[in-house]
């Protein structure tokens, strides 16, 4: 799948609270986007702390384990590591979104913690994934926050963002949906983010996977 991504720090804030990441091989793609909790410490590392490290756990210890399986051992270790760190940080938390694409056999798989939304796109309808949830899962129930989402439809699309975008903009699915059907999508996708700036409450996010 291609991905088109931007996340933008709240006017006048010097340290963007979210992050995105995107991480590619022959094995798996995995789109994710975190939105680090502004009333805690450290919200921006968080956040990006979150994305890398799911991606490097399940490179480097969890592959093995198959992609569903790799991922929520991944998503175990990595909010173990933000719910144990000391000194400056500690406390940091941040909401986490994925969605993940075995690449061999077309099945996706995704999770959501916190409030981030991921929305897919499919024959013309747009369907939440992700309803919202607490911030802070102990670390052992993670694994069951992992979904399958069956084989992936040719056509599919999906959404991730922060919720300085879903609670920007009233008709913000609307909106995406138009981007997604859109065959000049990377256009679409810079008219969007700038109406978002125009209203712009929070640091926001949007990446965007489309078939």
């Amino acid at each position: 799948m291609k991905y088109i991504a931007k996340s933008l720090p709240k006017k006048g804030k010097l340290k963007n609270g979210d992050h995105f990441g995107f991480y590619e091989d022959e094995q798996v793609q995995i789109a994710c986007v975190a939105d680090g909790v502004g009333g805690n410490a450290c919200d921006w590392k968080a956040s990006e702390q979150a994305c890398e490290d799911l991606v490097y756990f399940y490179k480097n210890e969890f592959a093995d384990l198959g992609v569903r399986e790799g991922i929520a051992q991944s998503l175990r270790k990595t909010f173990a590591r933000i719910y144990w760190t000391k000194g400056q940080c500690e406390g940091m938390l941040t909401t986490l979104v994925a969605v993940i694409i075995d690449r061999q056999s077309r099945e996706y798989f995704y999770f959501g913690i916190g409030d981030s939304l991921i929305l897919k796109f499919e024959e013309g309808a747009m369907e939440e994934l992700t309803p919202e949830c607490e911030f802070r899962i102990q670390p052992d129930l993670l694994p069951s926050r992992v979904k399958s989402g069956g084989s992936l439809k040719e056509g599919t699309c999906f959404a991730l963002m922060s919720d300085g975008i879903s609670t920007n903009r009233k008709n913000y699915k609307q909106e995406i949906a138009l981007v997604l059907g859109s065959e000049n999508w990377e256009s679409k996708f810079d008219e969007i983010m700038y109406l978002n700036q125009l209203t712009q409450f929070d640091d926001m996010t949007l990446l965007l996977l489309k078939d």
